[in-house]
């Protein structure tokens, strides 16, 4: 599996692209409400002025609310411009409330559709991918980083976004007001900010550390989970309920722990801000006192600088949590990324010949040689045979020779690590992936079945299927004489992983899907394992009226149901032992035979 390094600035920037109107829109939305909302203590500060003194306010100011309430709105009594004050204040809150609004249906609205986007591509991504990736990665961490990693990097890219342009915005216009009103005053005020700015610096490596450490944590809780699940029936058949549920508490405990930490550290910093803001309060009182005292500040301006400095509190406060709402969502981000720089082992290159549209099933091995992992043995070694279109063969071999790797290779899920594999005479390499899997009908050594109907799980693989086909493919696998157990006949749900059907239901309903689509090559991997003798006999007869249009690979640990395939490979430590008919390997006496008399021998137990 390989990786392309993706800049996390150039990986979100074209989904923000995508959508720049919008937030052009939304961030103009912002500055609109931020500047109604240093507005309204600016209204506020005159009102109370002309209550102090009626007509004594600042003459700038006093020829705009004159030109607006006396000369627009003939109002003349200090009742009727009172009123007018009080209605403009309403009026501002009003236009306020709309815009905010409008700045957050915007803003959260684009961070939804981004997150829909990003969920989309992430899960489209994870079908290219090769099952080596999937083996080596656990299912409940892919699942948080769909979950819990994209509601972070959302948060980041709604109210992250919003509220940094809200509060960058607003301390920029609330100290221009306060400047405004009186300068030194505004310097005192100001005091606050370093140690504030120096507190944020210090945090924002703790936030992420600890943040990544949640997410990691997090991974864990999610995969024991899914993992626990999906394997209920062991744990309550080995009496392990007690053990998993302790274990789960100790990891949820180390959620909790790390969480805590992090909350810690925002209480602090929240605790600080506070702090600093009442000794601002504190010095403003003081000294803004002593300026209504001595006459260079009114009480309206030390309400509105009060005001002011209520607001310009929030964005410290808001500082902090904007951070950590960004540190949070790059950690995310970054794992996120991660995921979707994997590059699939193989896929559709250069080499790819797109001409190559059918099939016939002519297949050959030429010196393969398979490893899951390059630092690991090898599972085949030198592995040379033909298959003709149309013949049948079947693959035996001990437990662990490498049978069901071999047919692995042959849809492309691995690749061999030395050799070809030809299809067609044509490098599989060379095939189209999605020519080459069209026409191959794949029952795996383990039947999965989706938590669907089991008509559904049948026609997974077709598009717009008649009643036909499906009649013939669950005859075929002899699933027809089991509908009477099904509640709802084919539109029974047979839960996740076929869970109410048996294991022999479950392989056949596996092979009724592959054989409906008519396959040019089919491989059934010991997919009759889970059926008794009478009902594998009858399957593999109705299978030789399919197997007569195309090429069939049966492995199968069960001698006595492919004896009468054309031609049958025996696998022993990753090579071909033996190859012949059944009764010429009987008569050669080696392992085809020693495997062969091993299975009389306990068939006639079984008997007895």
């Amino acid at each position: 599996m390989t990786k392309n390094q993706i800049n996390p600035k150039n990986f979100i920037i074209k989904y923000l692209l995508f959508y720049r109107w919008q937030l052009i829109a939304g961030l103009l939305f912002v500055i609109i409400t931020t500047a109604l909302q240093v507005l309204t203590p600016w209204i506020l500060r005159y009102a109370i002025d002309y209550i102090q003194t009626i007509q004594q306010s600042e003459p700038e100011i006093l020829s705009v609310f004159s030109f607006l309430f006396v000369d627009t709105f003939k109002l003349t009594s200090p009742l009727s411009i009172l009123i007018a004050f009080a209605l403009l204040i309403v009026f501002t809150t009003l236009i306020q409330g709309l815009f905010r609004f409008l700045m957050r249906n915007t803003l959260i609205g684009v961070s939804r559709k981004i997150e829909y986007e990003l969920r989309n591509d992430y899960f489209k991504h994870l079908q290219t991918l090769t099952p080596s990736f999937f083996q080596r990665t656990q299912t409940g961490d892919l699942m948080a980083r769909a979950t819990n990693d994209l509601n972070a990097v959302r948060t980041m890219l709604g109210p992250g976004v919003m509220y940094l342009v809200s509060t960058l915005f607003l301390f920029i216009i609330t100290i221009l007001f306060m400047l405004k009103i009186n300068i030194s005053l505004t310097l005192w005020a100001l005091l606050i900010v370093p140690p504030s700015i120096l507190i944020v610096y210090k945090l924002v490596a703790q936030i992420e550390k600890l943040f990544d450490r949640i997410q990691a944590q997090f991974s864990t809780v999610t995969t024991t989970v899914e993992e626990n699940i999906s394997g209920i029936r062991v744990i309550k058949s080995y009496n392990r309920e007690q053990n998993i549920i302790k274990k789960f508490n100790q990891e949820c405990a180390e959620l909790i722990n790390r969480n805590m930490a992090l909350a810690r550290i925002r209480a602090l910093f929240r605790a600080f801000i506070q702090f600093m803001t009442g000794i601002g309060i504190l010095v403003i009182l003081w000294i803004g006192g002593h300026k209504i005292i001595s006459g260079t500040l009114t009480i309206g301006g030390l309400v509105a600088f009060f005001a002011y400095l209520a607001m310009l509190t929030w964005p410290m406060i808001a500082a902090g949590w904007v951070v950590n709402m960004w540190q949070q969502g790059l950690a995310s981000l970054k794992r996120i990324i991660s995921i979707m720089q994997e590059k699939p082992e193989f896929a559709d290159d250069s080499n790819t010949d797109f001409s190559i549209t059918r099939l016939n099933g002519d297949i050959e091995f030429k010196d393969v040689c398979f490893s899951y992992h390059a630092d690991e043995p090898e599972i085949l070694c030198h592995v040379n045979f033909k298959i003709k279109a149309g013949s049948t063969i079947a693959i035996v071999g001990p437990t662990g020779s490498g049978k069901s790797s071999l047919v692995n290779l042959i849809p492309r899920l691995y690749e061999p690590r030395v050799g070809q594999i030809l299809v067609d005479g044509h490098d599989i390499r060379t095939i189209p992936l999605h020519v080459l899997r069209s026409f191959i009908g794949y029952v795996p050594q383990e039947s999965f079945l989706f938590s669907d109907s089991i008509q559904e799980n049948i026609v997974f693989g077709l598009t717009g299927p008649d009643d036909k086909q499906i009649e013939k493919a669950i005859e075929i696998s002899q699933l027809n004489k089991d509908l009477d157990q099904f509640p709802n006949g084919l539109q029974t749900v047979v839960g996740e992983r076929g869970i109410t059907l048996s294991g022999g239901q479950k392989q056949r309903t596996a092979i009724s899907r592959a054989v409906i689509k008519n396959p040019q090559i089919l491989i059934l991997d010991d997919s009759l394992s889970a059926v008794d003798t009478y009902t594998e006999e009858e399957i593999l007869k109705h299978l030789k009226d399919v197997v007569k249009n195309c090429t069939a690979i049966i492995v199968s640990h069960r001698i006595s149901s492919i004896k009468d395939v054309d031609e049958i490979i025996v696998l022993d430590n990753g090579g071909i032992a033996e190859r012949g008919a059944h009764e010429e390997l009987l008569a050669k006496k080696g392992l085809y035979y020693k495997l062969y008399q091993r299975q009389l021998l306990e068939e006639s137990l079984q008997e007895i």
